[in-house]
């Protein structure tokens, strides 16, 4: 079946200023593109598609970038070889799709990455003969298609848990990443940890008519340890259907620092910070994980291959996985775990 993109409008300002203001003039009936390369496939299984598509694809503001403030429109393949960056980012950015995807995909596109799921990321033929799914244009969440309501079982008309797939997002969180938005209001800035909401709808808090202008990342995570792992079905083109990053700071053999972000199991990435400091803002949301009840002890502790045990059987214990993308739930927690311990010993030894 050929799915063709349907008609909309293209702009393509040149500065931030007027995409902005294209913004706040089109309203809903407007998307934002760079490399477009999540977009416009799913404007081809007509998804969620716009009157309007605002390119920011000339727009030279969001292309520049040093050791620690990364422009949105940074490529991915520039990502890749800038080696001012945190180790972590570039290897994450590495493994995203194939090398002529990276080529046009940029950080500020897999960081507002739709969520996936089976029954969206389907033709519109397919979902047509499903009866369409609460993500676009129908009324049930096939994954979880009953929830709880007052102790009642009711059909499930309220929570979609697409999984966020992202690999940037969970990496950079680990690394205290604060994410700068410029809009019709003006200027704001918010921890990329705060941002992402738990509902596969909503996704995350982005005003009307913002733009992802850069990332920013703290002194402190230039001189840690940093590293990404993911399991996909296949490493290259697939997306992750899991993801760990880790950001590791020891003095001499103590863990001074340990935040993990997994990727690809919820809603949103998830944030295991074992200084239990950075705790994400309350926001509407379903999450499944909850990282930090019976978190161990690692902070100013020996990082032992028994402590390094503790910690995957922790990630590994928290993560829910849905059956909404491929591999199976209970294959995809396992290797939450597993990925944890293999990366942390990487991170130790090196």
């Amino acid at each position: 079946m050929t799915m063709l993109l349907p008609k909309f409008e293209l702009h393509q300002p040149t500065t931030l200023a007027d995409a902005v203001a294209l913004a706040k003039k089109l309203g809903d009936d407007a998307d934002f593109i760079s490399g477009g390369t999540d977009l416009l496939p799913n404007y081809k299984c007509g998804l969620n598609t716009r009157g309007h598509v605002i390119s920011l694809q000339h727009i030279a503001e969001l292309k520049q970038a040093t050791a620690t403030t990364i422009g949105a429109g940074v490529t991915l393949t520039e990502l890749e070889h800038n080696t001012e960056i945190p180790a972590g980012v570039r290897e994450a950015a590495a493994h995203i799709a194939s090398p002529l995807l990276r080529e046009s995909g940029t950080l500020g596109g897999n960081l507002m990455l739709d969520n996936r799921c089976h029954f969206f990321n389907q033709s519109y033929f397919w979902r047509n003969s499903l009866g369409y799914c609460l993500k676009a244009d129908g009324d049930r969440c096939h994954v979880v298609p009953r929830i709880n309501v007052n102790g009642k079982s009711e059909l499930n008309n309220k929570v979609c848990v697409a999984t966020h797939s992202s690999d940037l997002a969970p990496m950079l969180i680990a690394l205290g990443a604060e994410a700068t938005f410029v809009g019709p209001a003006g200027e704001r800035t918010v921890k990329l940890n705060d941002f992402y909401w738990g509902d596969g709808i909503q996704r995350f808090d982005r005003k009307p008519g913002e733009i992802l202008a850069k990332v920013s990342l703290p002194k402190w995570a230039l001189g840690v340890r940093s590293g990404w792992k993911k399991l996909a079905p296949r490493q290259s083109i697939d997306f992750s259907v899991v993801g760990v990053g880790i950001a590791l700071e020891l003095d001499g053999k103590k863990a001074k620092r340990l935040r993990i972000g997994l990727g690809a199991v919820d809603t949103t990435p998830v944030l295991f910070d074992f200084a239990k400091e950075d705790v994400r803002k309350a926001a509407d949301s379903y999450l499944m994980v909850h990282p930090y009840e019976g978190m161990p002890e690692v902070i100013g502790k020996p990082l032992t291959d028994e402590l390094i045990d503790s910690v995957a059987t922790h990630v590994q214990t928290q993560a829910q996985p849905k059956l909404n993308v491929p591999m199976a739930p209970d294959y995809r927690k396992k290797m939450c775990g597993v990925l944890t311990k293999r990366l942390l010993k990487e991170l130790r030894d090196n």
